[in-house]
Protein backbone atom coordinates (compact mmCIF):
# COMPACT_ATOMS: atom_id res chain seq x y z
CA UNK A 1 0.00 0.00 0.00
CA UNK A 2 2.80 2.42 0.81
CA UNK A 3 4.47 1.82 -2.56
CA UNK A 4 1.18 2.63 -4.26
CA UNK A 5 0.91 5.96 -2.36
CA UNK A 6 4.48 6.90 -3.29
CA UNK A 7 3.76 6.23 -6.96
CA UNK A 8 0.61 8.35 -6.84
CA UNK A 9 2.47 11.19 -5.13
CA UNK A 10 5.30 10.98 -7.67
CA UNK A 11 2.77 11.08 -10.51
CA UNK A 12 1.06 14.15 -9.05
CA UNK A 13 4.39 15.97 -8.61
CA UNK A 14 5.47 15.16 -12.18
CA UNK A 15 2.12 16.27 -13.53
CA UNK A 16 2.19 19.58 -11.67
CA UNK A 17 5.78 20.27 -12.78
CA UNK A 18 4.89 19.60 -16.40
CA UNK A 19 1.87 21.93 -16.28
CA UNK A 20 3.90 24.63 -14.54
CA UNK A 21 6.62 24.38 -17.18
CA UNK A 22 4.11 24.61 -19.98
CA UNK A 23 2.34 27.65 -18.59
CA UNK A 24 5.62 29.45 -17.94
CA UNK A 25 6.76 28.78 -21.51
CA UNK A 26 3.42 30.01 -22.81
CA UNK A 27 3.83 33.28 -20.89
CA UNK A 28 7.56 33.87 -21.30
CA UNK A 29 7.65 33.76 -25.07
CA UNK A 30 4.95 36.43 -25.46
CA UNK A 31 6.26 39.99 -25.17
CA UNK A 32 4.01 43.02 -24.87
CA UNK A 33 4.66 46.12 -26.97
CA UNK A 34 6.90 47.74 -24.39
CA UNK A 35 9.07 44.68 -23.79
CA UNK A 36 9.29 43.84 -27.49
CA UNK A 37 10.24 47.41 -28.37
CA UNK A 38 12.87 47.57 -25.63
CA UNK A 39 14.54 44.37 -26.82
CA UNK A 40 14.59 45.17 -30.53
CA UNK A 41 15.87 48.71 -29.96
CA UNK A 42 18.70 47.76 -27.59
CA UNK A 43 20.58 45.31 -29.77
CA UNK A 44 20.79 43.96 -33.27
CA UNK A 45 18.23 41.20 -33.31
CA UNK A 46 16.74 38.78 -35.76
CA UNK A 47 13.36 40.38 -36.38
CA UNK A 48 10.94 38.58 -38.67
CA UNK A 49 7.56 39.71 -39.96
CA UNK A 50 5.76 36.48 -40.88
CA UNK A 51 2.88 38.22 -42.68
CA UNK A 52 2.33 38.14 -46.43
CA UNK A 53 4.36 40.45 -48.70
CA UNK A 54 1.19 42.51 -49.29
CA UNK A 55 0.69 43.03 -45.54
CA UNK A 56 4.40 43.78 -45.12
CA UNK A 57 4.26 46.46 -47.84
CA UNK A 58 1.44 48.21 -45.97
CA UNK A 59 3.70 48.82 -42.96
CA UNK A 60 5.99 46.93 -40.63
CA UNK A 61 8.36 47.37 -37.71
CA UNK A 62 11.63 49.01 -38.68
CA UNK A 63 14.40 46.56 -39.68
CA UNK A 64 12.02 43.59 -39.87
CA UNK A 65 12.69 41.02 -42.57
CA UNK A 66 9.64 39.59 -44.31
CA UNK A 67 9.42 35.80 -44.38
CA UNK A 68 5.85 34.82 -45.24
CA UNK A 69 4.71 31.98 -42.99
CA UNK A 70 2.00 31.09 -45.49
CA UNK A 71 4.50 30.92 -48.35
CA UNK A 72 5.68 27.64 -49.80
CA UNK A 73 9.28 28.04 -48.69
CA UNK A 74 9.03 29.48 -45.17
CA UNK A 75 11.56 27.12 -43.58
CA UNK A 76 13.92 27.43 -46.53
CA UNK A 77 14.00 31.20 -46.06
CA UNK A 78 14.92 30.83 -42.39
CA UNK A 79 18.12 28.90 -43.17
CA UNK A 80 20.20 32.12 -43.10
CA UNK A 81 19.06 32.89 -39.55
CA UNK A 82 21.08 31.79 -36.53
CA UNK A 83 19.34 29.07 -34.57
CA UNK A 84 21.43 29.93 -31.52
CA UNK A 85 20.44 33.61 -31.31
CA UNK A 86 17.01 34.78 -30.13
CA UNK A 87 14.49 35.29 -32.89
CA UNK A 88 11.69 37.87 -32.57
CA UNK A 89 8.64 37.36 -34.74
CA UNK A 90 5.25 38.93 -35.33
CA UNK A 91 2.26 38.70 -37.62
CA UNK A 92 -0.99 40.64 -37.79
CA UNK A 93 -2.67 39.39 -34.61
CA UNK A 94 -0.52 36.61 -33.14
CA UNK A 95 -2.09 33.52 -34.66
CA UNK A 96 0.40 32.95 -37.48
CA UNK A 97 3.36 33.89 -35.30
CA UNK A 98 2.32 31.24 -32.76
CA UNK A 99 2.26 28.60 -35.50
CA UNK A 100 5.52 29.92 -36.93
CA UNK A 101 7.14 29.83 -33.47
CA UNK A 102 6.16 26.21 -32.95
CA UNK A 103 7.51 25.23 -36.37
CA UNK A 104 10.77 27.11 -35.79
CA UNK A 105 11.29 25.46 -32.40
CA UNK A 106 10.63 22.05 -33.97
CA UNK A 107 13.33 22.86 -36.52
CA UNK A 108 16.10 23.70 -34.08
CA UNK A 109 15.67 27.34 -33.12
CA UNK A 110 16.49 27.71 -29.42
CA UNK A 111 14.63 30.95 -28.50
CA UNK A 112 11.69 32.41 -30.39
CA UNK A 113 9.72 35.33 -28.98
CA UNK A 114 6.42 36.69 -30.25
CA UNK A 115 4.90 40.15 -30.19
CA UNK A 116 1.72 39.73 -28.17
CA UNK A 117 -1.26 40.86 -30.24
CA UNK A 118 0.85 41.21 -33.37
CA UNK A 119 1.36 44.24 -35.59
CA UNK A 120 -2.23 45.37 -35.03
CA UNK A 121 -1.51 45.86 -31.33
CA UNK A 122 1.90 47.41 -32.11
CA UNK A 123 0.25 50.21 -34.12
CA UNK A 124 -2.09 51.19 -31.25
Amino acid sequence: MKKHNVLILLFIVMLSVSFTGYSQDKVNHLLNNSSFKQVIEQTEVQLIDVRTPKEFSEGTIEYAKNIDFLGDNFLEQTKDLSKDKPLYIFCKSGKRSEKARNLLLENGFKEVYELEGGYTKWKE
